[in-house]
Order: structure tokens, then sequence, then C-alpha cells
């Protein structure tokens, strides 16, 4: 089973960031919104290969502030993948969007319920990352 990791890299006004699939990967995720990371290589420990992942992506540097969430989720090709989560700071505030990627925007856990989503945990997972960050519950 593959491991994909993804980044929720919060501002100041605890936003997170949200990438935009351009199509690289085909018509599955073309068009569909997620955070930040990648799959998980075997040479690599999880910390190292989520921000290789973020750099390659977006061209910034993070400091990973802690992993706070794991699952088994269905990937946009059916298969069974963990996903492992963290609340990440970034160390600049330049973003380049790699050619996976079209646009990025700061949105709240509430926003993220009003956008194509590559898979609706990513909402759970904001609203989780929120509340550590002091934010409170769900957002209705």
């Amino acid at each position: 089973m593959e491991t994909i990791q993804l980044a929720l890299i919060f501002n100041l006004k605890d936003q997170f960031l949200v990438l935009k699939y351009s199509n690289v990967y085909g018509k599955e995720t073309r068009g569909k919104w997620t955070f930040p990371g990648g799959k998980l290589e075997s040479n690599e420990n999880f910390e190292d290969s989520l921000k290789r992942e973020v750099k390659e992506e977006i061209g910034l540097d993070i400091d990973i502030v802690y992993q706070f969430f794991s699952g088994i989720i269905k990937t946009v090709d059916k298969k069974e993948a963990m996903v492992v989560a963290y609340l990440c700071r970034p160390k600049g505030k330049k973003v380049k969007l790699s050619k996976e990627h079209t646009e990025y925007k700061w949105v709240s856990p509430k926003d993220l319920k009003k956008m194509k989503l590559i898979n609706p945990i990513l909402i759970e997972i904001a609203e989780k990352a929120k509340i550590l960050l002091g934010g409170g519950g769900n957002e209705a």
C-alpha cells in the first residue's frame, strides 16, 4: 500500500494552502483541489519526503510542526492508500507552482466544502487541523 503525505501549510489567518491539479495526471484529477504533498518513496523517511514534495510543488521550504492525522482512503484509481497529514509553516511567501498545478489559494475548512476536491477526506483533515490551531470545532 502506498503512503501519501499532505502538508497543511497554514498562514497567520489559520487558512490552508490548496493547489488545483493541471491535466498532468489526466481527467481523474484535472481541476480538483488538494493540499501540497505526495507519495512516500521507498528510500525516504516521512519528513524528508514531505519537504521534498512541497519544495517540488510550490517552491517553498516548510517547517513541520505536528503530524496529526493518518488514515486509509480510496484513491482516484480505486486503490487503498495510507494518508498522513502534517501541520506545517512556510519558510517564505513566494509560491512557485510546478506543472502539476495551475492555481493555488489560501482557504478555511469551510471554503473547502464548496470546492471540487480530489477526496472529501480533505475537509475532515482541515477541520482537525483547525482545532489544533485553536480555531474551534466543525464549521457548519
